[in-house]
């Protein structure tokens, strides 16, 4: 009976629009990260962007020169062949998570340096990227 109450304050606080607070959030973004993969390559003036995520979209990473940084510009470039993505092993998160109105933000790093960033609605599913649907791999 005393482990009711807090599971009744947790579900309380859900049912409210509390959401589940950034350290759900984190343990989502932690599933996620593990779970990416290469969805697309493209090649654009000697950079590559790598396109990650699961059934959707949910980073673009840019490399150059085998190092990869972030890229906020729309997906374009040559399609590449599909291939694996060694550098995708050595992909973390950031500690912290920053709680915005509607949703969490989860930043991937690449040895310590900030690479992307993962976004949660309220309720923890991931966020797509908001891609044109005619640039995105068939």
């Amino acid at each position: 009976m005393k482990r009711l109450g807090p599971l009744l304050l947790f579900l309380l606080g859900v049912a409210l629009g509390e959401g589940f607070g950034p350290e759900a959030a984190l343990k989502e973004c932690l599933l996620l990260i593990r779970g990416l993969q290469v969805l697309g390559l493209y090649q654009e003036e000697g950079v590559t962007l790598v396109l990650l995520g699961q059934e959707r979209p949910l980073l673009l990473v840019a490399v150059e020169r085998g190092r990869p940084m972030p890229h906020l510009g729309p997906l374009r470039g040559k399609p590449m062949a599909r291939r694996p993505w060694p550098l995708l092993k050595e992909l973390s998160l950031a500690r912290q998570v920053v709680a915005l109105p509607g949703e969490y933000r989860c930043f991937v790093l690449h040895r310590g340096r900030v690479v992307g960033v993962l976004r949660l609605g309220q309720d923890l599913r991931p966020i797509p990227l908001d891609l044109p649907s005619e640039t995105l791999p068939q």
